[in-house]
């Protein structure tokens, strides 16, 4: 177990501002590219979504929590890594921890009657890149690169965006950070994992169009505040590092 510290809600309303910014951007890239997904085409809708604390929170945000209770004794899926440690894995030649095969894939419980998303509006950003240009099936889906790797990303973003956060399983982590914010949990259960920022994009060299979207990305103006997405992080990461620096001294002294 973990010890809980306030640095989870750090700069909450702030991140908020900027997983919008991303999310908005995610979803008119990808209405660019015809895809097979149509309302009711579920496959991807799943006991096995990741997420940040942040996304989890923003999530409860705009959510009835009596619809929490749908997810009471539902099994999940958890990560054995944060996509960011998996990120510098890779970047440092190293062998990155191997997700387990699981065959106990059960439907995502926001899934309606109808097989429709009762969240889609507020659904977190593994969601929203489960896309493919043909019907899945047996041989599973099909993505363009492009999408890929914007969407790799968009996930490296989120989780540089949530400095102080967790990531974890989404349901987990909606029914912890619920009793959260109720003061019913006094400590971080083992399975969570802490997120790690990783400024270095894996961009190569002649991905010209992938970096024009980082670009445009990070030049958007952010709602309510007189900066771009980029220079709001910035602001955020030093901000956090300062907070850090402070809470030590703190416990030193």
């Amino acid at each position: 177990m973990k010890a809980i510290n306030t640095v989870l809600e750090f700069a909450l309303e702030e991140k908020f501002l900027l997983l919008e910014v991303l999310y908005k951007k995610i979803d008119e890239t990808f209405s660019k590219f015809r895809l097979a997904c149509v309302p009711g085409c579920n496959l991807c809708c799943t006991n096995k979504i990741f997420s940040t604390s942040l996304e989890a929170f923003y999530f409860l945000s705009g959510l009835d929590l009596r619809e929490l209770e749908r997810l009471k004794g539902f099994k999940v899926i958890r990560p054995v890594t944060t996509h960011n440690e998996f990120l510098l894995a890779c970047m440092r030649g190293e062998e990155p921890p191997q997700e387990m095969v699981h065959e106990d894939v059960l439907a995502c419980p926001f899934l309606d009657e109808n097989g429709l998303c009762r969240v889609y509006e507020r659904r977190p950003l593994m969601c929203r890149l489960m896309v493919s240009v043909k019907k899945c099936g047996e041989q599973g889906a099909e993505m363009p690169q492009f999408l890929f790797k914007v969407g790799t990303i968009a996930l490296q973003l989120v989780e540089n965006i949530d400095q102080g956060g967790i990531y974890g399983n989404f349901f987990e982590l909606l029914l912890f950070l619920r009793d959260f914010k109720e003061g019913k949990a006094e400590e971080i259960p083992p399975q969570f994992l802490n997120n790690v920022d990783v400024d270095e994009l894996p961009l190569l060299p002649e991905e010209d169009e992938e970096r024009k979207w980082v670009g445009s990305l990070y030049r958007t103006p952010v709602s309510g505040k007189d900066l771009t997405f980029r220079e709001l992080l910035n602001e955020l990461r030093a901000r956090f590092q300062e907070h850090r620096s402070l809470t030590f001294l703190d416990k030193v002294l």
